[in-house]
């Protein structure tokens, strides 16, 4: 549901990621943020930033 708000928005979906990581599971946790980081390099910036821009 929060996905498809987003896009409502122009906001891809894509840029939103859900993972269930225990704390005790730190390289896990790491190796996510470094796979979602690489992905959003991808994607590049928000597109919907230039409607904020003045």
């Amino acid at each position: 549901m929060l996905k498809k708000s987003l896009e409502s928005f122009g906001i891809n979906k894509d840029r939103v990621w859900f993972r269930f990581i225990s704390a005790s599971e730190g390289k896990t946790f790491a190796e996510t943020v470094n796979q979602m980081v690489q992905s959003l390099k991808k994607l590049g910036p928000n597109p919907t930033w230039t409607a904020w821009e003045l």
